[in-house]
């Protein structure tokens, strides 16, 4: 890593704010799980924090899985990955619902040869064309059940834990294994397989972008190969970008990387020349790639997914009354501009910064509680895969009759990953190592966002793989200080 006092004063500021982020998202997680818990909460809390520690020490003890044979461990890992995700789609009669119901029902029409057959408002939404066209070539293959979606999450998150381990890998091999047992064991995303949903999709793409970033930073900064890597992290960026937005903050994580990390030659010119060369391989790739992907999608919906629009969510991110959350009042705007995209966001816009200008001090106060909403609830897997399933008997009937469990274990889960999250970010600060900066960049990118955009818990998922990754690191750094490692 780049040893100038400016290097070293951003990657301060960095591990520093992420941790500060961390802490805040916990005291939020923490409200969240004691208001689980109607009566004896102090009791509950007791036994949650007993069972954290016995977790973490045999854990640590176990060594995360690290004395097992690679072969052994990888058929562990695929068993706690398959097994839960495929008992939840077996016992949970899950079926499309609200936003969910619209992306399946385009995915069937697509099936069909009919790409125009969309819900009205989604011509202000271009992202959501990206994943209905994968859901209608997934139903155009297997038939048009939203099964096939659900089964098709649960392959995919085989691949999530393989990208997972294979990122904490290159951060330090001790905290693959940890991370690959934490993100198998991620309740909230056990739950959301069975929803029709974008995000697991999405993430695919988008880690293994970060995870060729990462290599890039690790070997090939000073080779030849290091350019077709950054084409591939652009590339790669661009199809998760056409899935669902947020994607697009690795290219700006990835210049400030580059910028401010990395010394090519001695000479200032030519260090900043190959530094622009490297930030315009991947911006550009990401952006033609993405150009690329919309033409088809264009030529038969009519619809351009390279067009982004934030008014409408920066109008609902700043509702005092519905608290930076979706609301019919704000949702009436698209209608009131007849679904015109550049109207609707435009004006969306413009009251937005209205309201802000208005009364500064009340959305500083709602950003804030926004935190709360957006980053404190780990609730969305079980809310939306339950919400429009049957009354059902035996294990769904079970499921759906204890809410609060199952809101708990995903929130007890939730914390101890912010908790070991902080532990990473001391470690990685400790040892100097250079990837985690890039984890922070978009962490901290997305948190900054969503002060201002609209929220809601689900959209916190994308940025969880990134706090597991950061937990495993933490677990091998509580595992060296058990066991007196250095």
């Amino acid at each position: 890593m780049q040893s100038s006092k400016l290097s070293r004063g951003i990657y301060a500021f960095l591990a520093v704010g992420v941790t500060g982020i961390f802490l805040l998202i916990g005291a939020f997680a923490v409200k969240t799980y004691a208001d689980i818990f109607t009566t004896g909460r102090l009791f509950f809390l007791a036994v949650s924090l007993v069972l954290t520690a016995a977790v973490l020490f045999a854990g640590s003890r176990l060594d995360w899985g690290n004395r097992l044979s690679f072969r052994a461990f990888a058929l562990l890992t695929a068993i706690l990955t398959l097994a839960p995700r495929l008992f939840w789609v077996y016992a949970v009669g899950t079926v499309p619902f609200s936003d969910f119901l619209h992306l399946h029902n385009y995915g069937v029409a697509v099936a069909q040869g009919d790409f125009t057959n969309y819900v009205d408002f989604y011509a202000c939404f271009p992202f959501k064309f990206g994943f209905g066209f994968l859901v209608g070539g997934l139903y155009a293959l297997f038939g048009p059940h939203f099964l096939v979606v659900e089964l098709f999450n649960v392959l995919l998150s085989l691949v999530q834990v393989l990208l997972v381990y294979r990122i904490a890998w290159e951060i330090r091999p001790e905290s693959a294994r940890p991370a690959a047992l934490f993100y198998a064991l991620w309740p909230a995303q056990i739950m959301y397989c069975t929803v029709v949903a974008a995000e697991n999709s999405f993430l695919v793409p988008f880690l293994a972008a970060i995870y060729v970033l990462i290599r890039f930073f690790k070997y090939h900064t000073q080779s030849s190969r290091g350019y077709a890597l950054l084409v591939l992290a652009g590339t790669l960026t661009a199809i998760a970008q056409a899935l669902r937005p947020m994607a697009m903050v690795l290219v700006p994580a990835a210049a400030v990387c580059i910028l401010f990390f990395i010394t090519y030659h001695k000479s200032m010119g030519r260090n900043l020349a190959r530094k622009a060369l490297c930030i315009l391989l991947v911006s550009l790739s990401y952006f033609v790639v993405l150009k690329f992907i919309s033409l088809p999608i264009k030529e038969l919906s009519g619809i351009d997914i390279t067009r982004s629009g934030t008014g409408y969510n920066f109008l609902v991110g700043t509702n005092y009354e519905a608290n930076g959350m979706f609301n019919q009042e704000d949702f009436s705007i698209i209608a009131k501009y007849d679904f015109d995209f550049d109207r609707v966001h435009s004006e969306a816009g413009k009251l937005a910064m209205q309201r802000i200008k208005e009364d500064p001090v009340r959305f500083l106060k709602l950003a804030v509680k926004k935190v709360h909403f957006q980053w404190g609830k780990e609730n969305y897997g079980y809310y939306w895969s339950i919400i429009s399933a049957g009354s059902g008997t035996g294990p769904e009937g079970f499921i759906k009759d204890h809410p609060r469990a199952f809101y708990a274990v995903s929130q007890l889960h939730y914390l101890m990953i912010l908790l070991l999250a902080v532990s990473g970010c001391y470690a990685a600060y400790r040892r100097k190592i250079l990837a985690p900066a890039l984890l922070w960049l978009v962490i901290g990118a997305m948190f900054l966002a969503y002060s201002f955009l609209e929220v809601q818990p689900r959209y916190h998922m994308p940025a969880v793989p990134l706090f597991i990754i950061l937990a495993g690191l933490g677990a091998a750094e509580i595992k060296g200080m058990l066991t007196k490692e250095k």
